[in-house]
């Protein structure tokens, strides 16, 4: 009793403290948070490669016994996911950066056409259906295009001069973001190379520090996040190929345009779920609008039947019930994850949401069926 009223008084004194002495708490965690950025971006790294290292080390002579392709399998699949990840990255980039520029293009060439053309196709709409008010509403409405792009370019201008104004911060900057990626590069080989090893080290540190309760609980927990993080990332990346490809093949056939910078930007904003179909749909029907507003309309129109067939078809079979989160719970986690860190919020939110609620739900059934059974108990 003695030792329990100890750990008590401790534990009261050090969040006492904590409170007391808060920013300076939360400016060391920081600190150790901005410390360890190259460890835990490679154990981020590491992790996302072994799922598609697992898949490889099956496909790699499966069969086979012999001493050399037992050496081999593990540093040909690394060095196979990493070229393979690397090459997709390469691959958006450049699809990326001409969508990009001919995105700039749109906005600072094509915007105003497609204005006039929207407001002469609006105001005969109007005409025809004999709304003469809005009629001459929308014929009143000018913007000054040149002052637009000029205040829109000072707004621009100030804020990179801000950032290059000192050109030994920029190159600062670059050498330690490279730094740190190949340091998180080279740290997450390690950890595929030798993750047998550290997952038998923490089981004996586990088996020593931490009670059987609490170890067989983390154990499980564990498990889950693992299976359902798993699931999650290849389930998502799998079904957002699919959907940015149908997208891309289904405009070319309706012939409309900025097909295939539209289905890379649907295929991307796909990873982000709940959000990014709307993210892609708004993306696409703008760029589309400065050409024609009839093709603006058919897109949106073939992208929600897409959408249909991507949640009702796609999705339940690619990514499967693993996850298994209500709607409702995925729109809180992707709401509540992009609040507080933006977009690896959102793309975070959703396997430790449901990995939170799997776990829960498991503990309140077998607290159900427990209570169950003692009243069955009591009444006999």
């Amino acid at each position: 009793m003695n030792k329990n009223w100890i750990k008590f008084a401790v534990i009261a004194i050090a969040s006492c403290l904590c409170v007391k002495y808060s920013d300076t708490v939360f400016g060391l965690l920081a600190l150790l948070f901005n410390t360890l950025k190259p460890l835990w971006m490679g154990f981020a790294i590491a992790y996302i490669l072994n799922i598609l290292m697992g898949k490889l080390e099956k496909i790699y002579f499966p069969r086979k016994k012999e001493p050399w392709v037992d050496r081999t399998r593990r540093p040909v699949c690394v060095f196979a996911s990493i070229f393979i990840v690397l090459f997709i990255a390469v691959f958006l980039i450049l699809l990326v950066i001409p969508a990009m520029g001919d995105s700039i293009y749109v906005l600072t060439k094509d915007i105003p056409k497609a204005f006039l053309r929207f407001q002469k196709w609006l105001s005969g709409q109007a005409e025809n259906a004999g709304f003469l008010e809005i009629q001459e509403l929308v014929n009143g409405l000018k913007i000054d295009w040149n002052d637009l792009y000029n205040k829109l370019s000072g707004v621009l201008s100030k804020g990179i001069g801000s950032i290059f104004t000192s050109a030994f911060s920029v190159a600062n900057l670059i050498a330690s973001f490279t730094i740190t990626g190949v340091v998180a590069v080279i740290f997450s080989i390690y950890m595929l190379f030798q993750k047998e090893n550290l997952k038998r080290q923490f089981k004996k540190a586990a088996s020593v520090y931490l009670p059987q309760r609490w170890r067989s609980k983390a154990e499980e927990f564990l498990h889950l996040a693992n299976e359902t993080f798993t699931s999650f990332i290849s389930g998502q990346v799998l079904e957002a190929f699919i959907l940015g490809t149908l997208c891309g093949v289904g405009m070319f056939i309706l012939r409309l345009p900025y097909a295939l910078m539209t289905g890379v930007i649907v295929g991307v904003s796909a990873l982000i779920p709940v959000m990014g179909a709307y993210i892609g749909a708004i993306a696409g029907a703008f760029m589309i609008l400065t050409i024609s507003p009839l093709k603006a309309l058919i897109f949106l129109i073939f992208l929600a039947i897409l959408q249909q067939v991507e949640g009702n078809v796609i999705y339940p079979r690619v990514v499967g019930g693993s996850i298994g989160l209500p709607g409702i719970w995925v729109l809180a986690a992707v709401t509540v994850g992009g609040g507080l860190l933006g977009v690896p919020g959102m793309l975070l939110g959703v396997p430790l949401t449901a990995t939170l609620y799997k776990w829960i739900r498991k503990d309140v059934n077998e607290r159900v069926q427990n209570h169950r059974m003692l009243w069955k108990k009591n009444e006999a």
